[in-house]
């Protein structure tokens, strides 16, 4: 199955919404925008079935069929649909990793079964997942032990079983940050980090990104500046980094600019959502959040999603439209799969990352 689209008219955004159940004001603002998707966080995310009925309304008022409706769905810190339990972070299987790769391999991708199947029982199918970043002993505790592992071999092994878990699962996934934010010493929610590393230095972090970008659908960029390889702008507003991703990684699908309200860009909300189109980007992330307590997806910011009702941004460019048309849309997985996958990742566990001292919520 492949998406059917009721309009041509898309708007590039995927779009927040502001608490468990939408407003009149959200309603109005989709119909006249017509945005590709929509962003969950926790502040919409209750129970499993007002969630349910939250992504049934997005249905029906969505351009595509079936929506697009995504989740930051990591495990950790960062898992916003919790209903069966709480998935471990990153890091866990990157330490699991280095004492016995295989089954690290494989409970991740068990792992992302499982997370998958949590947003597909709500309506949702596209985890804003893996994140590709390479640990560093100056990686802020904002990615912390979102990452897998400082080495990229590993990042890149467990990445793969995690887009492979997410397929069974019957999610989209999105590769993040690109190019890398692990040498960033700064958190772009509150400011631009600048990562002064060499290009040879960057592009051995970028190595997750170079290989696995042919084989992902979606990608996230990091607002961060990287002077080696664009002395004046952000990844997000770099069509030198942009193209880069496009010829050097042989990506084809959706650049997606991470969240427009995060404060290392400048410029007015519409001047944001312009500049990352205008370098590349396919689509901007509009979650409206504004920062509490260290994260995004708190708290909405009313007066970003009225900016962008009054911004008059262009559709969504004609390749990414054809793109998404042919994109296959993963299949749920079935209850049975999902069992076993629950009782063999449990098995794994004990004998895993369990020894470690970590801990699998279940």
């Amino acid at each position: 199955m492949t998406f059917s689209i009721r309009t041509p008219q898309i708007s590039p955004v995927l779009l927040g919404l502001s608490g468990p159940a939408l407003t009149a004001p959200e309603i109005a603002l989709i119909k006249k925008i017509n945005p590709m998707g929509f962003l969950l966080f926790a502040r919409n995310i209750e129970t499993p079935e007002q969630t349910q009925k939250l992504c049934a309304q997005l249905a029906e008022l969505s351009p595509l069929t079936p929506p697009l409706i995504a989740v930051d769905q990591e495990g950790g810190r960062v898992q916003r649909v919790h209903f069966e339990g709480r998935l471990p972070p990153a890091k866990a299987f990157g330490d699991w990793y280095e004492t016995n790769p295989e089954t690290a391999r494989e409970a991740c991708r068990l792992n992302h079964i499982l997370l998958a199947a949590e947003l597909t029982a709500v309506g949702a199918h596209w985890a804003l997942t893996p994140v590709l970043d390479v640990a560093h002993a100056a990686t802020h505790a904002i990615i912390g032990d979102r990452a897998f592992s400082s080495n990229p071999a590993t990042v890149a092994a467990l990445a793969q079983a995690a887009l492979q878990g997410l397929r069974e699962g019957g999610c989209f996934a999105c590769l993040k940050h690109a190019p890398g934010h692990g040498r960033a010493a700064a958190d772009s929610h509150v400011e631009l980090p600048t990562v002064n590393a060499s290009q040879a230095d960057i592009e051995a972090d970028a190595q997750p990104f170079k290989q696995l970008a042919p084989h992902a659908p979606f990608i996230m960029t990091a607002h961060i500046r990287y002077p080696a390889l664009d002395p004046a702008n952000c990844a997000t507003n770099s069509k030198t980094i942009l193209s880069h991703m496009r010829k050097n990684w042989q990506f084809d699908g959706l650049i997606l600019a991470d969240d427009l309200g995060m404060q290392a860009l400048q410029g007015s909300y519409a001047q944001r959502a312009q500049n990352a189109l205008a370098a590349g980007c396919d689509v901007v992330i509009c979650s409206f959040s504004q920062l509490k307590a260290g994260m995004a997806g708190t708290v909405y910011n009313r007066a970003d999603a009225d900016a962008l009702a009054a911004a008059n941004l262009p559709p969504l460019n004609p390749r990414a439209l054809q793109f998404l048309q042919n994109l296959p849309v993963p299949t749920p997985a079935g209850p049975q799969t999902i069992a076993e996958a629950r009782a063999k990742l449990k098995a794994l566990w004990a004998d895993g990352a369990g020894r470690l001292g970590y801990t699998l919520a279940l």
